[in-house]
């Protein structure tokens, strides 16, 4: 350990939080577009559906999320707790746009 880094310890300590975190809020937005779409389905055919826009917003937000958190762990030098989180909000923003682009 160098000065002014983290202990390992620690960062692990944080990555389970971020972990459990974003675990959380991607399980709620994947709630969210599917409880839209399931909506969708009991709608007029002629009113667009809602879940595209649903998993848009949602994209963005796990995006915005990915940017602030991953931006400060790594400026906060927690290398692998920062690697981790950029991936799965990485991987879960796709994932989200992938959704968007299918009505």
């Amino acid at each position: 350990m160098r000065y002014g880094e983290p202990s390992k310890g620690f960062q692990v300590a944080a990555g389970c939080v971020w972990l459990v975190v974003d675990v959380v809020l991607i399980g709620y937005l994947l709630f969210r577009y599917g409880m839209t779409g399931w909506s969708d389905g009991y709608d007029d055919p002629v009113n667009s559906p809602a879940a595209p826009a649903e998993a848009r917003r949602a994209a963005w937000i796990v995006l915005g999320t990915a940017v602030v958190s991953g931006g400060l762990l790594l400026l906060r030098r927690y290398w692998v707790t920062a690697i981790l989180q950029l991936l799965l909000t990485g991987a879960a923003a796709g994932m989200f746009a992938l959704l968007a682009g299918h009505p």
